[in-house]
């Protein structure tokens, strides 16, 4: 390769680091010199926020038999830990929300023999707790599983 493909191809390698902070308006030296965040990092949150609820098994009915049973495992993330130490103190109330989304949810979704959408499934649980108390930021489940009964 000749000395002027190189400068060439060196020109080009450098050449989007650059334009991209432009367009992005940052100068491209700043550019270089800011820390990378990786896209996939996880997201920071307080543990203070986090109340656990106790393991939740629900019956999978299908065609009025039992077919199986939900086991979900999972953690409140509220919006302040003075709102989590208050719904520690709710417990049972947080538990039959939750118990009811989750029955309503087996019922309707669930399966033994598929894996279970965990997504659809929090999209179900995160509504019937923030009733609860507003002050729910999301539920995360830590743990959901079908077995056969």
């Amino acid at each position: 390769m000749s000395r002027s493909a190189l400068h060439a191809t060196a020109a080009l390698v450098a050449a989007p680091v650059a334009t991209c902070a432009t367009v992005a308006g940052v100068a491209p030296e700043a550019a270089l010199a800011a820390p990378a965040v990786p896209a996939n990092a996880p997201p920071t949150f307080d543990p203070a926020t986090l109340v656990k609820l106790d393991q939740i098994d629900v019956p999978i009915v299908d065609a009025g038999r039992l077919g199986g049973v939900l086991h979900l495992t999972l953690v409140v993330e509220t919006r302040s830990p003075d709102t989590a130490s208050a719904l520690a103190k709710r417990m049972p109330e947080l538990r039959a929300a939750s118990l009811a989304a989750a029955i309503e949810f087996a019922r309707l979704r669930a399966s033994p023999f598929a894996a279970v959408d965990v997504e659809r499934l929090q999209h179900t649980l995160t509504p019937a707790l923030r009733r609860v108390d507003p002050g729910i930021a999301r539920v995360l489940i830590v743990r959901a599983s079908a077995l056969r009964s």
